[in-house]
């Protein structure tokens, strides 16, 4: 799939979908009032349990809870993914049953459009001072990146900042100064695509709270963070629009349809806090890929 190619389906969804273009190759939707504070709030529920600190509904006093406990690790990756465990499954499914709730708001317009839905976000902590152990990892998201890397040339990037110092921790963008279908190879680190860089440039833009972004992958990113900054909590997944399907080893992880969770079905996370983690089919495989199972409630 070629620059253009890419530039028309983003404005395909942009006038489908009724979105805010924020350049040619990403959009962004503002979360209704009420779907954005469900969606915090079991957020907020699903990381204090993953954490093991008592809810507290207060943002700030909560990002204060979640620096304090930054060392119980139990359920983090060391990108700062919290992993669905038994123990806190079921604020798992209610998290999952928001974002359900909110992506059919987004494509509601034209429902068709959206061709797979994927069955796991990732709702992620990126701490004011990065996981030690995620330094010299080679897909930390950190390193400059397409998802392209790991999931296939075809899929778009879905961002959402939602608590915590995101002046300061955040997503920065690059975009193409001239591209080529080869940027987009799949890669086992991000490492190895560096060279990609010199055909790239930053885009002075900062994604703001409570704003669901979609962008191509032809656009690289990464996670920054100024001097100081303290922590931020966000979700990160994946799209698919049009008649294209990710990498093998993620196939898994989408649908055809989005489900009904919490009314129709309940996903289990497969593993306890103390089982050892799950074993991925390989370095392109998700963190859950190993474990979730889907349970019919009908």
């Amino acid at each position: 799939m070629n620059l253009e190619q890419r530039k028309k389906r983003i404005d395909k969804i942009f006038t489908n979908w009724k979105l805010l273009k924020v350049n040619d190759l990403m959009v962004s939707y503002s979360l209704p009032l009420k779907l954005k504070k469900e969606l915090l709030r079991n957020i907020k529920l699903y990381i204090s349990k993953a954490l093991d600190f008592d809810f507290i509904d207060n943002d700030n006093k909560f990002m204060e809870k979640v620096e304090k406990f930054r060392n119980n690790r139990k359920n983090v990756t060391p990108n700062g993914a919290v992993v669905p465990k038994r123990e806190f499954h079921l604020e798992y499914n209610l998290v999952l049953r928001t974002w359900v709730q909110i992506v059919k708001k987004i494509t509601e317009k034209n429902k068709s459009l959206l061709k797979l839905f994927r069955m796991t976000p990732n709702i992620r902590i990126k701490f004011g001072k990065e996981l030690e152990d995620n330094l010299d990892r080679g897909l930390s998201t950190s390193i400059p990146h397409s998802d392209a890397w790991v999931e296939g040339p075809y899929g778009m990037n879905c961002f959402v900042p939602l608590i915590g110092d995101s002046e300061n921790n955040n997503l920065v963008y690059y975009e193409p100064k001239e591209f080529d279908e080869r940027f987009l190879e799949v890669s086992e680190t991000y490492n190895d695509m560096q060279w990609v860089l010199k055909n790239y440039e930053k885009i002075n833009f900062i994604p703001q709270k409570g704003n669901v972004y979609i962008s191509d992958y032809a656009l690289l990113h990464n996670s920054f963070r100024n001097p100081n900054c303290e922590s931020r909590v966000s979700i990160d997944t994946t799209i698919f629009v049009g008649d294209h399907l990710p990498h093998p080893d993620r196939l898994k992880e989408y649908r055809d349809l989005i489900p009904e969770i919490g009314t129709q079905e309940f996903i289990d996370a497969g593993q306890s806090e103390n089982d050892n983690p799950a074993e991925k089919k390989s370095t392109f495989s998700h963190y859950t890929s190993g474990s979730l199972k889907t349970h019919k409630l009908y």
